[in-house]
């Protein structure tokens, strides 16, 4: 695997390819000392790049960097090409965010990516999972779940429909692909606020793919749902874009005095 393949395996935009490209030819000579400290500490590491004024283009070599090496450990486990190319396709949904919201393609979201090229963070098909402790003991459907259990942290990248049997098809992955993991799921996302059936359908594949979890905590801090329903967030809901239904009755939603937050959910299905 080398930059050029991944790029073009993952669906990088061509400028964005060009500018990984111009990096590894500037400053490729580099990498090998920029791992071994993201290695030995991401924050440190991390935090010194951010200080360049060209740190988000910086951070896509980086990255794509990362990722061509992980390809061979993915190999030595026996990960199938398929998961390598649709886990790292995370890095040009995020560049392409990037390329939306800073005019230029590159990683504002470093600490996020840093899973990906740890192997801390998996796609299988639709969905992306993440094996993580439980920080506090929960309870769903008359099971207990003890602090520090072991279970499959659900994250859902954005860029296309979350279709209820692709879903269902990504948690019978997840339940094989992770063997040492129990088939317990749990999920932080603006997709499990309840309020969102005030703008959406029942049979919404969103509202569809809330019903499958047990809410069990609220963060009415997070402006996940208006980064991702208009693109960024706005102090006066009144000033955002109505282009699409969504946006109309989430607007209308707000301006009355709604609220759009996350829900903390967990599933554990009897049967996948």
């Amino acid at each position: 695997m080398d930059i050029a393949k991944l790029a073009a395996a993952i669906g990088l935009h061509s400028d964005a390819a060009a500018l990984v490209q111009a990096y590894e030819r500037s400053e490729g000579g580099d990498f090998p000392a920029l791992k071994t400290e993201f290695l030995r500490d991401r924050e440190s590491m991390l935090a010194s790049v951010r200080q360049r004024a060209d740190y988000r283009p910086f951070l896509l070599h980086f990255f794509m960097k990362m990722a061509v090496d992980a390809y061979e450990e993915y190999r030595l486990r026996e990960i199938p090409n398929e998961v390598y190319v649709d886990t790292f396709s995370d890095i040009r949904i995020w560049s392409d965010v990037c390329n939306s919201a800073y005019g230029e393609y590159g990683i504002e979201e470093s600490g996020w990516l840093q899973q990906h090229v740890r192997l801390a963070l998996f796609r299988l098909g639709r969905l992306q999972f993440q094996p993580i402790a439980l920080v506090r003991e929960l309870a769903a459907r008359d099971r207990k779940f003890a602090k520090g259990e072991l279970v499959l942290n659900v994250h859902i990248p954005a860029g296309e429909p979350l279709e209820p049997l692709a879903a269902l098809a990504s948690f019978s992955r997840a339940r094989v692909f992770f063997r040492g993991v129990p088939p317990v799921f749990v999920c932080h996302s603006w997709l499990l606020y309840p309020g969102l059936d005030r703008v959406l359908a029942p049979d919404s594949n969103i509202m569809q793919f809330q019903r499958l979890f047990e809410i069990y905590g609220l963060d009415e801090t997070s402006r996940q749902a208006e980064e991702r329903i208009f693109g960024a967030p706005q102090d006066d809901p009144a000033a955002y874009d109505e282009q699409t239904g969504l946006q109309r009755r989430a607007k209308a939603y707000l301006i009355a005095g709604g609220r759009l937050g996350a829900g903390l959910g967990i599933f554990s299905p009897a049967n996948l």
